[in-house]
């Protein structure tokens, strides 16, 4: 591309942005100028992870893939050459992939380069963990054998039954790589995928052991570097502290194009960026990546909103209503009607998991106001993972979409005793990775508190003192404050009780210790689903009308 070219381009994209984004457009980092000296190559990188909903948000009002295939196709038809890179989890968790088994997904983004039956040679994908949350192999292998783009990972293989190893993807299937190098305007760029190793089904295995992992990704970046490669991309799905890892390990690498976090993340290590987009296509990164005449890469990067400013591209929007309409019919078959209207909220409910995971919503508010009332406690929590929607419920109907994805796992009702010193322990595990927006994060009900987030570099610690949480008894009105050795009655989900210790609350161990305190409840877990749906057909008008109150309080140091 020519210097003449290159500055036509970046006007045009400016422009572009500022028209589909308007003042939602963040360019972060200080690096507000895209334009660089003439390079020797240069292309483009639009970046998305963790999709889940083909529709996009809020009933399609923001994200989603029609939104994308028209952000792509205005970027190539500025004349650039663009790799749509996507960091993983695709096939599951969704109410349509618990139905279509991921069919509707593929047949969604097979349209992203705009034909239906042609192979997408830009579009690239890393595993996700939940791409194995299907416990037949068969799903996933022919998932990717029906998509027309690459898959990539350089560190799960499948495992015939059986066998205690496995075999890289590849020798089964054309379209799966574990490194690949593509010649973009003349220029080798090189790429290896890594996931980390949270889902184990028995058909797939992990090199993610460390010492495992380091001769994996050695491997890799020699292979690339074998083949010619002068650009060295890693696109992963993992925890961004495996990625900070990953960056001060290779400096080499100069680019991580990451999901599993379900939030925009910039992170630099040395000069090797780390990005992550928002879930189901919030916002998207568009990276600009040059080689200059010395041989050095620059990559510069900023964060488009995908908002209704954007429009939906018409072919993709079709695709997504049939898509939508299978999903109708599927339900049909068994007996739930998709958009029967069960009740109304007044205000927005945020499902969104960094809300749920990483501050107090209305919608936590209102699930742990339901279990405290139904078990008759004093307190009552639910773990921000168990939210599983990803998405918000703006002011209006409340459907039976929305409970199938709110409810992804119906998890049952539990009950039992925890003294104020117990519930210390429990609330300090709570928020001791909501940076990170992890599930174990809990909404609340009964209880008020703040706690203290210090940052020092990248990294996060946070405190709690018993002084600053206040308990509100059954049958109270007023708060009081916690007293450490009092017992209280609580109640949550039945995957807390059994299985907290995953999520570190040491409390919680049935399977592994059997040291979950004992049940108060009659040991038959009543449905998490059916008690919130009759909780809204008794409010009047069947109107939920929570909003945030100050139940939790972060406070920065």
């Amino acid at each position: 591309m020519n210097y003449l070219r290159a500055v036509r381009f970046f006007s045009l994209i400016n422009i572009l942005l500022w028209t589909t984004s308007c003042t939602d457009i963040k360019v972060l980092g200080n690096r507000a100028d895209l334009t660089l000296d003439q390079p020797e190559a240069h292309f483009s990188i639009l970046q998305i992870n963790d999709t889940y909903k083909i529709e996009g948000l809020e009933n399609g009002s923001i994200g989603g893939f029609a939104r994308l295939r028209t952000l792509r196709k205005q970027l190539e038809d500025a004349g650039d050459q663009v790799l749509l890179l996507h960091g993983g989890d695709i096939l599951f968790p969704s109410v349509m992939s618990k139905y279509l088994k991921g069919d509707g997904m593929i047949k969604i983004l097979n349209l992203m380069d705009g034909h239906e039956s042609d192979f997408d040679d830009r579009m690239i994908v890393v595993f996700g963990n939940h791409e194995f949350d299907d416990p037949d192999p068969g799903v996933l292998l022919g998932r990717i054998a029906q998509s027309d783009f690459a898959w990539i990972s350089s560190n799960v293989r499948y495992r015939s039954s059986g066998k205690s190893s496995g075999s890289p993807f590849s020798e089964r299937l054309s379209n799966a790589h574990e490194v690949l190098i593509k010649d973009i305007n003349g220029l080798k760029v090189g790429l290896f995928g890594i996931t980390l190793d949270s889902q184990q089904p028995p058909y797939v295995s992990f090199d993610y052991d460390l010492e495992v992992r380091r001769k994996v990704i050695s491997k890799a970046i020699a292979d690339l570097k074998a083949k010619g490669a002068i650009v060295i991309i890693a696109l992963t799905h993992q925890t961004l502290d495996q990625d900070q890892w990953l960056a001060h390990e290779y400096p080499e690498i100069n680019l991580i194009i990451g999901g599993h976090e379900h939030f925009y993340i910039e992170q630099q290590v040395g000069k090797t960026w780390i990005t992550k987009a928002d879930a189901d296509i919030q916002s998207a990164v568009l990276h600009d990546v040059r080689v200059l005449t010395d041989g050095s890469v620059e990559t510069r990067h900023r964060k488009i909103e995908v908002s209704s400013k954007l429009e939906k591209d018409a072919r993709v929007d079709a695709e997504v209503s049939k898509q939508l309409t299978r999903l109708t019919e599927e339900l049909s078959n068994k007996n739930k009607v998709l958009n029967q209207v069960l009740g109304y909220t007044r205000y927005l409910l945020e499902g969104v998991e960094p809300a749920v995971r990483g501050r107090e919503t209305a919608l936590g508010n209102f699930l742990t106001d339901v279990i405290r009332e139904h078990m008759k406690t004093d307190i009552a929590f639910t773990n921000g993972g168990g939210i599983r929607m990803n998405d918000n419920i703006p002011p209006g109907p409340i459907t039976v979409y929305d409970m199938e994805g709110l409810f992804y796992y119906d998890n049952g009702l539990v009950s039992f005793e925890l003294s104020g010193a117990q519930l210390m322990e429990v609330l300090k595990n709570s928020v001791s990775k909501s940076h990170l927006g992890d599930g174990r994060f809990l909404q609340v009900s009964g209880l008020r508190f703040k706690y203290l987030a210090m940052k020092s570099n990248d990294d996060y610690s946070y405190s709690i003192a018993p002084a600053d949480v206040e308990v509100k008894l059954r049958g109270n009105s007023a708060y009081q404050p916690l007293d450490i050795n009092k017992k209280y009655r609580v109640a949550t989900n039945d995957f807390i009780w059994e299985k907290g210790f995953t999520d570190g609350y040491n409390l919680f161990a049935k399977g592994a210790g059997k040291s979950s305190p004992t049940r108060l409840d009659n040991g038959t877990a009543v449905s998490f689903r059916k008690t919130v749906e009759e909780a809204i057909s008794k409010l009047p008008d069947k109107t939920v009308s929570h909003q945030i109150e100050g139940r939790i309080i972060r406070e920065e140091q």
